[in-house]
């Protein structure tokens, strides 16, 4: 997964390219850097992993999850969010190597906060890699489902700079579906989860390409079908999905199965949307906090105790405010997911003894 080389292939991505990048910043003079390190470590610690090697991107998925700091827009994550989110996350696992045990690690921490605080958990961690069979191709399908309406308003203007890069997006995301369709989808094997769930996401892909691009008047002569066969092959994409086999050809391993071909520069990693919704303003006092945090781990009583995330409890608390009373309605409006169902997320907190040292 090459986020550097997408960049430039997708400039009209802009959106998502931005979003990925804030979440790559650097902790520079972040007030709550110490407190990410202190949980960091014993993530890491118990999940065998390198502290020195591996704190920079567990702190900054703690920033990104937002659950550590005094802003309370974390409670609003949107779905796009959380799924640029994961890809963000996937790319750091690969070009890090980050141990998967310290992406869930983040996650219970962020788990049993928002269960501390007495609110449903806004984000969820999709684990590509053991839910869909090809993750990159995945990631890009998804993408271009959640930013149909920016490619949708690009191809309306052939005088658009990034027209013919929009249009060679389209045809290798075409080329990613039919091909996959092929090899897994014609029929859908129902046996194997991994394949039903890359199946879903093909079927996602078509119903947005299909309503967005195809149906349109003055889009579907500037693009191709979704049919494996076409009267009349569309001329740019024969010429992405040649380019496509032969970097398919040069990659190792390639000719182990003759009989196969899997389409090459993309990744699985998306689900349809299901919504996700408080339907109550829920009160907000020490009493539910203390209650909710009887079963946590040791570590959240301390946190309860000394660190920004109590001091905003016990504040909010004695001035008998309820923070969240007014958030329903943008709750409800913000969040849908597209990928709850597949949501990797531990049901068990962990648990982290963590205790505050001089760094």
């Amino acid at each position: 997964m090459d986020i550097d080389k997408w960049k430039n292939d997708f400039p009209f991505l802009r959106d998502v390219w931005k979003t990925i990048d804030d979440f790559d910043e650097d902790l520079n003079n972040d007030p709550n850097d110490n407190e990410y390190f202190v949980v960091c470590k014993q993530i890491i610690d118990i999940s065998k992993g390198e502290l020195e090697k591996h704190k920079n991107v567990c702190k900054k998925l703690l920033r990104n999850l937002g659950h550590r700091s005094k802003n309370d827009k974390f409670l609003t994550h949107s779905s796009e969010r959380c799924n640029n989110l994961n890809n963000w996350i996937y790319n750091s696992i690969k070009k890090h190597q980050i141990p998967e045990n310290i992406i869930t690690g983040c996650f219970d921490d962020y788990n049993v906060i928002m269960k501390g605080i007495e609110q449903p958990t806004r984000c969820f961690y999709y684990s590509y890699d053991k839910n869909y069979i090809e993750p990159i191709n995945v990631i890009k399908l998804q993408n271009f489902h959640d930013n149909i309406n920016i490619i949708e308003s690009t191809m309306k203007n052939k005088i658009e700079p990034n027209y013919s890069l929009c249009q060679k997006y389209i045809c290798e995301c075409v080329n990613i579906y039919k091909s996959t369709f092929k090899e897994h989808c014609s029929p859908v094997n129902s046996t194997n989860d991994k394949i039903k769930k890359t199946c879903d996401i093909l079927s996602t892909f078509k119903s947005s390409y299909t309503t967005y691009l195809y149906n349109k008047d003055g889009l579907r002569d500037n693009i191709p079908s979704l049919d494996s066969e076409e009267s009349v092959p569309f001329k740019i994409c024969t010429v992405e999905e040649e380019k496509t086999r032969r970097v398919y050809a040069s990659m190792p391993g390639a000719a182990q199965e003759p009989g196969t071909r899997t389409a090459v520069g993309s990744e699985p990693g998306s689900t349809p949307i299901v919504a996700e919704q408080s339907d109550n303003s829920m009160p907000f006092n020490t009493t539910s906090v203390v209650s909710a945090m009887a079963a946590i781990p040791p570590f959240l009583a301390l946190i309860y105790k000394f660190t920004p995330v109590g001091t905003m409890i016990r504040r909010k608390n004695k001035q008998s405010i309820n923070t969240f009373n007014h958030l329903d309605d943008e709750i409800e409006k913000e969040l849908f997911y597209r990928r709850l169902e597949n949501g990797s997320i531990n049901s068990s907190p962990a648990t982290y003894n963590v205790g505050y040292e001089p760094i």
